[in-house]
């Protein structure tokens, strides 16, 4: 999606498939466990996910169920140059 309306990408999900993995070849990717705390009265694991490669940079925050469920989860994204930067919650993106 590309300023509100949904488009046809010219990348395929097999290039997709080898960016990630050369990502994760040459990047550097960190997850801490932050904490335990209850989110709407159910208890959640807090982790710290961070990702940085030539392409882009991403900090997540995911907030987990015992049983693995994601409760929420915030994403900042920086594309840099003309793509910039987006935060996603819960799968909502909302461009910066």
């Amino acid at each position: 999606m590309a300023k509100g309306k949904w488009m046809l990408s010219s990348i395929s999900p097999n290039d997709v498939l080898n960016q990630e993995k050369e990502n994760q070849t040459n990047g550097k990717a960190t997850c801490q466990f932050l904490r335990n705390e209850s989110l709407s009265g159910e208890a959640a694991a807090v982790y710290s996910m961070r990702r940085e490669s030539e392409i882009l940079k991403m900090k997540m925050v995911r907030f987990g169920s015992p049983n693995g469920r994601a409760l929420r989860k915030e994403v900042d994204v920086d594309y840099g140059g003309a793509v910039g930067k987006s935060t996603y919650l819960d799968g909502m993106s909302t461009a910066r």
